[in-house]
């Protein structure tokens, strides 16, 4: 026969945790791929409008037979926001009837607007590009750059955003027909274009061909502008850069671009997934005891009928052997030719002997009984005071031997149950008290209609507490030779088909045990 071990729980604990996560994993992929998907699409969606937006720039610009200084201002600015916006760099070069190609790109530098009441009264503008990287300088000090804002602020979420400074020049030169601006009294704007109260003044190098201009809010002038773009870095050589043309009627113009920096999946729903992953973790760690419970349980319960069915063959053994032992010593000396009055004495022995077996196996027959569901339970109104006296009158004998004395309380209480399970019950638990309570002592029996209690003095040492409603567990090894340890093992059988409790308490010399009616 297979040996069956004593089970774990911690294993099916961490085979069911692992199936879990497994299942809950898969069960989290399948949910999120339409939104992967859907996140590709709209990105996708995202980069060819924005890509289309600077096709249609360029393209309508180039449209025009003259370009001016404000287009080509404009188109750096296009690219500048560009990049800010989706982190992609753009190099463009335009060739046509223009005697030099004019090359733009994103690189960093300031755009002024410069917006102002024409003589006619109409407004008109002019976009205005740093004469010189050098005066960026006065833009990057802790001060300033601490009013820097994102670009992408309110816009797409989808890509990584580059900062800018936004400004407001007081006086400025001018170049207006290169298109280039020299900032003098500049004053520093937050993201919402109010006022911080940064200010510097740029002292300028040389303004040869430069005029100087001071807006006048009198006279409705103003001029704003941000600075932004990218600094050029080492080993931005290595970029890939793609390459692409497009031809109209005045125009042509070729254009290299980096790819735009777009977010991942993984860094969009970054916190929503790590979430997912703590939930999916702590959820199958969690709900993993319940399938590991099951399991632990149904192994348990088959190696403890296993441990059961050992240790009651061995008790069975253990009980049948000493009396065999004795018949066998007894028949051995009858054998023998012994003298008369021996040969009874011997013969005695033998019948109380076979009596004492008789007794064991009439109690692991009703013990096998007890542990069957009876194919009919049939109900009744019993009178428990009449049913303790029937039991108490068939121990007669062993109360008058044992100078016993029973204190009953009779309270005429029914209850509506099986008559010959529920005496069978009380036979054991009566009869429990009788064989073990101390010589002389008194054995009190009450019930009040919810429990019924049976309590006797005892004198040796108890052990076992309530595995003594197990079969085969005896209260101490001196008490072999009364019982067979079957007795509260078939009061709780009896009584749990019943729906009734057995309980047992000692202590303090006290033995007791409640059914819970």
């Amino acid at each position: 026969m297979k040996t069956i071990k004593k089970p774990g729980f911690l294993l099916p604990y961490f085979i069911s945790a692992a199936a879990l996560l497994a299942v809950f994993a898969a069960a989290a992929v399948i949910y999120c791929m339409p939104i992967f998907y859907l996140y590709e699409f709209q990105l996708t969606e995202e980069m060819n409008e924005k890509e289309s937006n600077i096709r249609e720039f360029f393209n309508n610009s180039l449209y025009q037979q003259d370009l001016n200084t404000n287009d080509i201002v404009m188109a750096k600015e296009l690219l500048m926001n560009h990049y800010c916006e989706t982190g992609q760099r753009y190099e463009v070069t335009i060739a046509g009837n223009v005697e030099d190609k004019i090359k733009l790109d994103a690189s960093k530098t300031a755009i002024l607007l410069h917006a102002y009441e024409a003589p006619d009264g109409e407004h008109d503008y002019n976009y205005l590009m740093l004469a010189d990287n050098k005066y960026l300088k006065y833009f990057e000090t802790p001060e300033v750059l601490a009013k820097s804002y994102n670009f992408g602020l309110g816009y797409s979420e989808n890509f990584h955003h580059e900062t800018q400074v936004q400004f407001e020049c007081t006086k400025f030169y001018a170049d207006l027909e290169k298109g280039l601006f020299i900032p003098v009294d500049v004053e520093i704007l937050d993201w919402h274009g109010e006022r911080t109260g940064i200010t510097f003044t740029v002292t300028p190098d040389n303004t040869d061909g430069f005029q100087l201009v001071i807006p006048s809010e009198r006279l409705k002038y103003y001029s704003t502008g941000t600075v932004k773009g990218y600094v050029p870095k080492e080993g931005d050589g290595s970029v890939e850069w793609t390459e692409d043309s497009y031809g109209n009627l005045y125009h042509a113009f070729e254009c290299r671009k980096t790819p735009m920096k777009a977010i991942h999946f993984r860094e969009a729903y970054g916190s929503r997934l790590d979430l997912a992953v703590v939930l999916i973790c702590c959820g199958a760690f969690i709900f993993a005891f319940i399938p590991a419970t099951v399991i632990y349980n149904v192994r348990m319960r088959r190696y403890q009928v296993y441990e059961y069915r050992g240790q009651m063959i061995d008790a069975m053994a253990h009980d049948l052997k000493t009396p065999m032992a004795a018949i066998s010593a007894y028949a051995e000396n009858l054998a023998n030719h012994i003298g008369t009055d021996k040969q009874e004495y011997y013969a005695g022995k033998v019948e109380e002997k076979v009596a004492q077996m008789n007794r064991i196996v009439n109690d692991i027959l009703e013990f096998s009984k007890s542990e069957k569901q009876p194919s009919a339970i049939t109900k009744e109104n019993v009178d428990i005071d009449d049913v303790i006296l029937k039991v108490i009158s068939d121990n007669e004998h062993i109360i008058a031997e044992r100078s016993l004395k029973i204190d009953h309380d009779r309270k005429n209480v029914t209850v509506k149950t099986d008559e010959n399970l529920f005496r069978q019950a009380l036979a054991n638990l009566i009869g429990n008290a009788v064989l073990y309570s101390r010589e002389g002592s008194v054995i009190d029996i009450a019930c009040d209609g919810k429990t019924l209690t049976i309590t006797n003095d005892f004198d040796e040492e108890i052990i076992g507490g309530k595995d003594l409603r197990q079969p085969f567990v005896k209260g101490s090894n001196t008490r072999g030779s009364h019982g067979t340890g079957l007795g509260l093992a078939i009061a709780k059988n009896n009584l749990a088909m019943l729906g009734y409790k057995l309980e047992i308490k000692h202590g303090n010399g006290k033995f007791v045990a409640s059914v819970k009616l």
